[in-house]
């Protein structure tokens, strides 16, 4: 009797160490954490709980990551978060490769390629990785084909990260596009079905749905193809009318919302401009103007978007050429872009990024979220 009395007490102090625990891990940082993963097998199971580690990201303060090939060996890649502290650190890759680059950023996780068309995810902040099987079509040739984009994206109800990858059909004059998905954790790619309109880039996920601007043949059309990625259905977007953005545009993500790029101007006329507007959360058919300013003067025979445009810390950061990072302050008076990183010496690529201790082992996938 006196026994049982016993473990009726030790039971409650036990859960309210296991809580007071889990409320220390919610505050601490996620390279502590990868590093707390270490330390025995509770420890480990908290880290490694979906919930927990959804809970953490939630509360994950958002950087500006610069990530670029180390010159000296193809097995090294640098990370530079361009915070407060400007933190920079090194990944040894397991084994040799080419130069990666990053298709994507999602939850803390980096989506990369190379010429080859592998996919590699990697969460540098843990610095384990996952190299993907190959998908069912490659080019083989540069990271500019279309058939060696893939973009990663999160489904927030089943929360699982999946990596999309589209290919052309059968027939090269057929405008059928295919599409095949990777689920990290099943070890496998899918065939989910196909659209029409080949995409123009690497696509952008915002809120669990990718994103594409699409073209038929060399000819840009004017609508955007999604792929939600719960149901992994299709659907399509038609821009505003082309007078009320006029040149070149591309798509990102800004504030959470989708948004599209167009850069106006001439090859001989006054300076070009790059003015963001915002797809309304309600409709999905009402494009606001959100952000008007003027790109620098050695942009003026370029006819491109710029590819990485980012919202960090109030700012908009703009990538312009590979070397060069400027951003633009939305409650100054300027319209003009300010150097925000000297010129470094190497080329690299900008991404939004949340450190975060989402696994890639695959025995951290054992547990199903219910």
């Amino acid at each position: 009797m006196e026994q049982k009395k016993a473990r009726a007490v030790e039971e409650p102090a036990w859960l309210m160490c296991d809580d007071a625990l889990t409320e220390v891990f919610r505050r601490l940082p996620a390279r502590a954490l990868a590093a707390c993963r270490l330390v025995c097998k509770s420890w480990l199971s908290v880290l490694t709980d979906p919930h927990f580690i959804h809970e953490h990201l939630g509360r994950s303060q958002q950087k500006l990551l610069l990530f670029a090939n180390d010159r000296v060996s193809d097995r090294l890649l640098t990370v530079v978060l361009a915070d407060d502290i400007k933190s920079m650190y090194q990944l040894w890759r397991p084994a040799a490769s080419r130069s990666v680059f990053v298709h994507n950023s999602c939850n803390g996780l980096l989506c990369l390629g190379d010429s080859t068309g592998a996919v590699e995810v990697l969460n540098p902040t843990t610095g384990e990785s996952l190299m993907l099987p190959m998908p069912m079509y490659t080019a083989g040739s540069s990271q500019f084909s279309s058939c060696n984009w893939h973009c990663l994206g999160f489904c927030p109800k089943t929360r699982e990260h999946k990596v999309v990858h589209f290919y052309p059909g059968a027939h090269i004059d057929s405008f059928k596009v295919r599409c095949e998905i990777y689920t990290i954790g099943a070890g496998f790619w899918r065939q989910v079905g196909s659209f029409r309109g080949a995409p123009t880039d690497r696509g952008v996920h915002v809120n669990g749905t990718v994103y594409y601007l699409t073209k038929f043949r060399y000819i840009a059309s004017s609508r955007i193809n999604c792929l939600n990625l719960e149901t992994e259905k299709f659907d399509e977007m038609v821009l505003p009318p082309r007078k009320s953005y006029g040149g070149h545009c591309s798509l990102t993500e800004l504030e959470g919302k989708l948004c599209l790029l167009v850069v106006d101007g001439v090859l001989e006329g006054p300076r070009r401009t790059l003015d963001i507007l915002m797809l309304s959360s309600d409709d999905k058919q009402s494009w606001t103007p959100r952000y008007h300013f003027y790109l620098p003067w050695f942009m003026h025979s370029c006819y491109f978007t710029p590819k990485h445009t980012l919202f960090h810390d109030g700012k908009i950061w703009v990538q312009l050429l590979a070397r060069n990072l400027y951003c633009f302050d939305p409650t100054s008076s300027s319209e003009e872009l300010t150097i925000a990183w000297p010129e470094l010496e190497f080329p690299f690529s900008t991404h939004t990024f949340i450190e975060s201790i989402v696994p890639l082992r695959k025995d951290y996938f054992i547990k199903q979220i219910q």
